[in-house]
Parts: structure tokens; sequence; C-alpha cells
């Protein structure tokens, strides 16, 4: 399929503006980037109710919003992590996604801050994720939960959820149930078909792809370790299910579609949705996008058929 006429009048807008390269841009301008993007997912659902909360955490505190699509009734969980490469992107950024992810799902949705880069490298963003996650599942009545856990997220956020998934696969506790991967980062050595066919002039950029790598790995990391690229792990056998959605004229299309696949080999149940004629950061486009709005209500069908929620 064609790209979408209105990415590509978007496209078109970007590349006349003729921005610097990331390297050039002041860090604190690069993360003002998501907060502008953010009327592009439409006017904020309004759901039950929302609410804050900091869980200490060994290297600081983290902040959690929970987001309730019904009051007083006990709801499964979707911790949910946001894009934006673990360099930028916040809860407030990401708001309208998961108010959206709520009502579509009916699931109770935990967003958080994890630590950025470049101030704070791998792995400080998976230690905040993973504690988070413990406490999600340490804390069900305090927030409302009934117990069970889904996990998911874009991007970097996607990344993180499928090394959590990974890393506690084998541990009694938490036990995750479900795993949503949105165009998730799962091969930091950029070397897929697709890394070559769209990296330049689909709106991510190879060589900010790049810049993003340096911030978060800052020593002498192998990109394939399994922490760092999930798609090099020895084994997939286990994992939760799992919906993976991926875009034609994304980058990060094959590294997610090659996820998928191995997966289904490990016989993991795996629904994988490519979205034609979208780029990477579509699925935050819902004020615009009608493909955007149905891979929202396709998530949340799916979380509610997995968790039986009426």
């Amino acid at each position: 399929m064609t790209l979408h006429p209105t990415l590509k009048e978007i496209i078109t807008v970007t590349k006349e503006a003729n921005n610097p390269p990331l390297s050039r841009l002041p860090l604190a301008e690069i993360r003002k980037g998501p907060m502008k993007m953010r009327p592009l997912a439409g006017e904020p659902v309004p759901v039950a109710k929302v609410m804050n909360h900091i869980i200490h955490h060994e290297e600081g505190n983290l902040l959690i919003r929970l987001y309730y699509p019904k009051e007083n009734t006990s709801l499964p969980v979707l911790l949910y992590f946001h894009p934006g490469g673990f360099v930028k992107g916040d809860i407030d950024a990401h708001d309208p996604t998961c108010r959206a992810l709520a009502d579509a799902s009916g699931c109770l949705v935990a967003s958080m801050n994890y630590p950025l880069a470049p101030e704070n490298p791998y792995p400080k963003a998976l230690h905040a994720a993973k504690a988070v996650l413990h406490w999600i599942s340490a804390h069900p009545k305090e927030i409302g939960s009934d117990g069970r856990i889904a996990i998911g997220g874009e991007d970097a956020g996607g990344n993180l959820a499928a090394v959590l998934s990974q890393e506690v696969r084998d541990e009694p506790h938490p036990q995750i149930s479900y795993q949503v991967l949105v165009y998730p980062q799962t091969d930091f050595t950029f070397s897929s078909l697709s890394h070559q066919e769209y990296g330049r002039g689909y709106l991510l950029e190879k060589e900010s792809m790049e810049w993003y790598r340096k911030q978060y790995l800052k020593g002498d990391e192998d990109p394939r370790h399994p922490q760092i690229s999930p798609l090099y792990a020895s084994d997939f056998s286990s994992l939760p299910p799992a919906f993976i959605v991926t875009a034609e004229y994304d980058p990060m299309r094959d590294e997610g579609e090659s996820y998928a696949k191995k997966l289904k080999a490990s016989g993991v149940p795996v629904t994988l949705k490519r979205y034609s004629g979208m780029v990477h950061g579509f699925f935050q486009m819902a004020g615009l996008l009608d493909e955007a709005r149905a891979a929202i209500v396709a998530v949340g069908e799916t979380l509610k058929t997995h968790f039986r929620i009426t």
C-alpha cells in the first residue's frame, strides 16, 4: 500500500522545516518533542478516575499514573511504557494514549516515568521498570487490581516490555499474563532490511536512531545482549502470549515481525498486525488517523478477550 496521504503531508512539512539533526539540538529541546506531538492523539478520552502514585526505589522516586475505566471494581492491570528512544517522553505526553487504552481495554492502565538517558543509561530504565512491575504485583488491593497483569509499550517502551517478559519468566512473582508490543525495538544492531529501506524520509531517521542508541548505551555493552536486544534471547518458550503491532513504513518493522516469528516458533500464541501505509509513531495519532484508532481498539479488544472483561 502507498503511504497514507496525511502522513505524506506531515513528512513533506517536516522536510521543508529542514530541522537540524538531534545531535545538534539541546537535550531540553529534544524532550519538548513528545508534548508537541500530543495533540495528534486527539481529545483525551474521559475515564472514571486518574491517580498519581510515587513508588520509592533505590535509584530514586518513581512516578506512576493509574487510569481507571471503572471505579469500585477490581481490574486487570496493563503496565504500559511510553516511547521515546529511552531519551524523551513521559506520562504527561502519553496521557491521551493511555486514556484511550484504558477505555478500549477495560483494564486499569499504569504508566510510569522511567529514568531517561543520557543521565540514566542502560540498565537504569530496565531496573526501574522491573521495580514498578514488582510493586504492582505486590500491591493489588492498594491500586484496585485483581492481580492479573499485562505489560506493553511502544518502541523503547516495547523493548522494556519484551525484556521484562523474558526477565521474570522463571520467577514465581510477578506473573505476566499478556504482552502488547507496538512497533517494539527488539534489535539494537539496526541490521534489518526495513532499517535500510525506511531509515530515511519516513519521520524516524537512521541518524536519530543511532544518536538515541549512543545515549542509552554509554559503555562497551554488546547491542546483541538480550537485555538490550530481546530478539537475540536464546529461549523464547513459555513467554506470555503477545499482540504485536507493526507499521509498513517503519524502520523497526522487521525486528517486531522477527520477534513475533521467534515467539510463534517457540509455541507462544501471537497475533501480529501490520498496519499498511503507516509510519513509526502512528499509534499516537488517533486524532488524525483511522488506522491509529483501529489499532487502539484492536489492542483493547484483544485484552478484553484475554482477560474476559465484559
